[in-house]
């Protein structure tokens, strides 16, 4: 998984497939988690089994967030990749 801000609000996510030895079955869809490091700013975004990147927006601006990415199966969640902190930018003054 890869991470980047976009914007003083929005962080794209970006993931591989999960490898098909590591699979427990057919890939259902991916579930993004965000969590601000120091504001009250948590969620979770669904992507599609064919989606390999996502836009996380509305997000809260030039704060630290720990970001996830787990595939799901019909038998449930697979495990979460390792957590990557990304920090959204400052807003511009022009």
């Amino acid at each position: 998984m890869t991470a980047q801000n976009r914007s003083s609000t929005s962080i794209l996510v970006m993931w591989d497939e999960v490898p098909a030895d590591q699979q427990n079955g057919i890939i259902t869809g991916y579930t993004i988690t965000y969590k601000s490091q120091t504001q009250n700013d948590n969620g979770n975004i669904p992507a599609g089994p064919d989606d390999r990147e996502k836009e996380l927006t509305n997000l809260k601006k030039f704060v630290n967030y720990n970001i996830t990415v787990f595939a799901s199966t019909v038998k449930g969640d697979g495990p979460a990749s390792d957590p990557m902190v990304v920090r959204t930018d400052q807003d511009s003054k022009l």
